[in-house]
């Protein structure tokens, strides 16, 4: 719960977040969920967020509605007897950074009524969006994930969650698990760092999915590290009991519409002048195998492929580094959120002399040093 903002209530014409009358008069609770993501409000919800006719939210802002929608049923929960609102505060990028008056900054004594904090958000770079009715939808959204049951609507999934986390022992040992696969690339509970004392919840899925331990899991790299790989490929390889790219041979990544060709291998293991994806993918397994053998080199460098690249290039080469932010609460006046501003560049230039050596020269860099 970001925060939660009581309303008082009003004995005459009372207005629901949308403009119309409402005849409940309990007291509004505010659950305001605060996100990075930006926001335009030159489009409306209704076009930025619904697919056509409502009948579904758009996925890319599904993810923080149910994160509201989560609030507001744990607040509803904990206070049945209000009315309990939903709202995502964003940066606005059709908004720029002003300078605030004296009389506009935030006030700690007596603390800020609900006035004050509308007004300060209204000239602020961040807008509030009422998502009441999207808040509805993200409940009765059906939601799948790893070991999921078809038909659970978000509601009914966090409500068996909390069921089941009430009930059961939470030791590693009791804790579910769900199904490892392809969905484990992203998993934020993965330690990959040497201190191997350290628990997490990844290594204790695959732990008791495959039978290895934490040391091994962390030891060598997977196959969900396979670079540029689709989801269905990855999680064959594991219905294999190929868990570690070190596992796997060239016939493993060969591509659908080369496989029934004679000597598909020799294009994954011998590759021409350009290099395939699936050629990729071989390279980054070799540097594993190489690795589990210790041997060298564990890396894979084409020098003759490069050397016919570098002498294409024509002299003088320039090398220009450029460091740029943006920022979700701009550092000057007259900026939206987000805006890109480089602060730093370096300029190298690289000649080559008459007896055919090479020199680096440095010809120019920027660095600002103003305050915001």
């Amino acid at each position: 719960l970001e925060k939660i903002v009581p309303l008082p209530q009003h004995n005459e014409n009372q207005y629901d977040t949308n403009g119309e009358y409402s005849t409940d008069h309990r007291i509004e609770l505010r659950v305001i969920e605060v996100k990075s993501k930006s926001w335009d409000s030159r489009q409306s919800i209704d076009s930025k967020m619904w697919n056509a006719n409502k009948k579904s939210i758009k996925a890319n802002h599904l993810p923080n509605l149910l994160d509201v929608a989560f609030q507001t049923l744990v607040v509803r929960r904990a206070f049945p007897n209000f009315r309990v609102t939903s709202w995502l505060m964003m940066p606005d990028k059709a908004k720029v950074w002003k300078a605030p008056s004296s009389d506009k900054r935030i006030k700690t004594d007596p603390p800020p009524t609900v006035a004050d904090t509308q007004s300060l958000i209204k000239e602020s770079v961040a807008v509030l969006l009422n998502v009441d009715e999207l808040v509805e939808k993200a409940l009765a959204t059906n939601v799948t994930y790893p070991g999921s049951e078809n038909g659970n609507t978000f509601q009914r999934v966090v409500e068996k969650w909390a069921q089941d986390m009430n009930e059961e022992d939470l030791s590693n040992d009791k804790f579910k698990h769900f199904p490892i696969g392809a969905n484990c690339e992203s998993c934020e509970y993965r330690l990959i760092d040497d201190d191997i004392d350290k628990n997490s919840g990844f290594d204790v899925c695959w732990s008791k999915t495959t039978g290895l331990s934490k040391e091994e899991l962390r030891s060598h790299p997977l196959v969900i590290d396979l670079f540029d790989t689709p989801k269905r490929t990855i999680n064959n390889l594991i219905s294999q009991k190929k868990y570690f790219l070190s596992n796997l041979e060239a016939s493993d990544l060969q591509p659908q519409n080369e496989k029934n060709k004679k000597n598909s291998r020799v294009n994954i293991e011998s590759p021409g002048e350009k290099i395939s994806g699936s050629q990729r993918q071989w390279y980054q397994v070799l540097t594993a195998q190489n690795a589990t053998k210790n041997s060298t080199p564990q890396y894979i460098l084409r020098e003759e492929s490069m050397k016919r690249e570098m002498a294409s290039w024509e002299y003088p080469l320039h090398f220009i580094d450029f460091e740029t932010t943006s920022p979700a609460i701009p550092y000057y006046f007259g900026v939206s959120p987000y805006s890109v501003a480089a602060f730093q560049f370096s300029h190298h230039k690289m000649i080559r002399t008459d007896d055919g050596s090479v020199e680096v020269h440095h010809a120019n860099e920027f660095l600002q040093t103003e305050n915001g």
